[in-house]
């Protein structure tokens, strides 16, 4: 199980790196709420962005995205709601994203 998690730290810090190389400000990671977690929470733009970062080692089991079910997606907003009501930064919209990771092409890549 630990192997699985370090899979997850590590796509979470690679979405981290490419979200702010890319003009996104990180506001929050791995926020708990009692209906579940959030990945990444970053802004750009005004826009409050929910991130759900999915790795996998490959596609056998599916593409990364594919685990984000529609239970997972009432989840995800219950908590992007919960982060919501407690939000001090002024914001105009808000986006619940996916970041899917597959490591076996990033290998191919290199």
């Amino acid at each position: 199980m630990r192997y699985k998690k370090n899979i997850g730290d590590t796509g979470e810090d690679l979405a981290v790196m490419v979200l702010e190389n890319n003009g996104y400000r990180i506001l929050e990671r791995n926020f708990g709420t009692k209906v579940g977690e959030l990945d990444i929470i970053a802004m750009k733009g005004g826009v409050i962005h929910f991130v759900e970062v999915k790795t996998r080692n490959g596609s056998i089991c599916g593409y990364p995205s594919e685990a984000v079910t529609p239970a997972k997606q009432r989840h995800i907003r219950k908590a992007a709601e919960y982060y919501l009501q407690g939000c001090r930064i002024p914001w105009s919209s808000i986006s619940l994203d996916v970041f899917e990771i597959m490591t076996d092409h990033i290998e191919n890549c290199m």
